[in-house]
């Protein structure tokens, strides 16, 4: 049997109560006020405490749980996706009007994608075949910085499959052995990361499949969030055939091409005007380049490094009115063509690379609505201990 207060003796509990609401008031009490306190007001405080110290205790989980997350975010520098390749990349940053409504490329897409997951890179050389292409690959991938390098996307054989004697033509072997160089040029530049296959980390309206390589690298998870850790070379390749040509539109487009040159003799002329013919492009000689690049990402090992996007057999396999309705003259894409590759790269990531999709990566700033507006200071440090580059 619990014994009896004796009389005069104040009740711990109480006091330490008492004491616990002097100090939140942030004004002295005296002992005849506290001995006042009606018993429901304590009971009130002591519930109070209680939930005040399992919401400090959730509070303070979450905070530690953000400051882990962006400070390996932070530790490692943004993600670059570098996208390589001719006109056809190019004109994937274009936004046009057609006839009241807007053509939006697909590189533009991709870059809203990844907005605040990654940096989207593009270098489109319009009329380059891969032999001019190459010094200027080994360029770019110079001026990236190896550790940000997680996805490289090569886009080359569309003007390497232009008609023999033309300017662009080059040969399907050469073709084959600049692509491999390419690869080879971008593969060398790999770097280790360890990916982490987790549970939820953020409320359920942000879905996360993997952490980020680079996140996971800077800093090992918790055991108890932790399911997987396998070790992973990036950056990955993303390497697209040359699309399907439609002939009969590339022949119409070729036709009044030359017409409105000949209509204007004095106006500039392209360098190689006079090589020009109506069969620049053939489906038949353009489905031999996309063969010989399928087979150079058959030869990387390990085989999984590339990501082959078959453009080539993807849109020949469509309706004939679907497939003609992807191109403004039967070689570049109109705004469905824009779309359709598009969706078909993110397709291929989230299956192939599901940790390279954009709400894989995450964001590389905490979300305002996921800051504590009353100690803000306490997520938000992570940006003053750490640099972006």
């Amino acid at each position: 049997m619990a014994s009896e207060q004796p009389a005069g003796v104040e009740d711990p509990a109480q006091a330490r109560d008492a004491a616990t609401f002097n100090q939140s008031e942030e004004r002295p009490v005296s002992a005849l006020a506290s001995q006042q306190r009606l018993p429901w007001q304590l009971r009130w405080q002591r519930t109070f405490n209680a939930l005040g110290g399992v919401v400090s205790r959730a509070h303070g989980g979450i905070t530690e749980q953000f400051r882990a997350l962006f400070a390996r975010r932070m530790a490692a520098a943004t993600p670059v996706l570098l996208f390589l390749g001719d006109s056809l990349t190019r004109r994937g940053l274009d936004i046009n009007e057609y006839a009241g409504y807007t053509s939006v490329g697909w590189g533009l897409r991709l870059v809203h994608a990844y907005n605040g997951a990654a940096d989207c890179i593009f270098r489109g050389l319009s009329g380059y075949n891969t032999r001019w292409a190459l010094p200027v690959v080994r360029h770019h991938l110079s001026d990236v910085a190896q550790e940000r390098l997680l996805l490289v996307g090569i886009w080359f054989g569309a003007n390497d499959a232009a008609a023999p004697g033309t300017a662009q033509y080059v040969p399907l072997d050469e073709y084959a052995s600049n692509v491999y160089e390419m690869l080879r040029l971008i593969l060398e530049r790999s770097h280790d990361a360890s990916l982490t296959l987790t549970s939820e980390r953020r409320p359920q309206r942000q879905q996360h499949g993997r952490t980020p390589p680079s996140l996971a690298a800077a800093a090992a998870p918790d055991a108890s969030e932790a399911n997987e850790i396998e070790s992973v070379r990036y950056p990955r390749v993303l390497l697209m055939t040359p699309p399907w040509v439609d002939e009969e539109a590339r022949r119409r487009h070729i036709q009044s091409s030359l017409a409105a040159e000949r209509a204007a003799p004095d106006a500039h002329q392209p360098s190689d005007s006079g090589q020009r013919t109506e069969s620049d492009r053939m489906c038949a000689r353009t489905r031999q380049y996309a063969a010989a690049c399928r087979r150079v990402a058959a030869q990387i090992r390990p085989r999984d490094r590339v990501l082959l996007l078959d453009l080539f057999t993807q849109i020949e396999q469509l309706p004939p009115a679907e497939r003609s309705g992807l191109f403004i003259d039967g070689l570049h894409l109109s705004d469905r063509g824009q779309r359709f590759v598009y969706d078909a790269i993110l397709e291929l990531i989230a299956r192939e690379a599901p940790e390279l999709s954009p709400s894989s990566l995450g964001q590389f700033a905490i979300p305002w609505c996921d800051i504590n507006p009353v100690r803000p200071q306490e997520q938000l440090a992570v940006y003053d201990q750490q640099r972006w580059w």
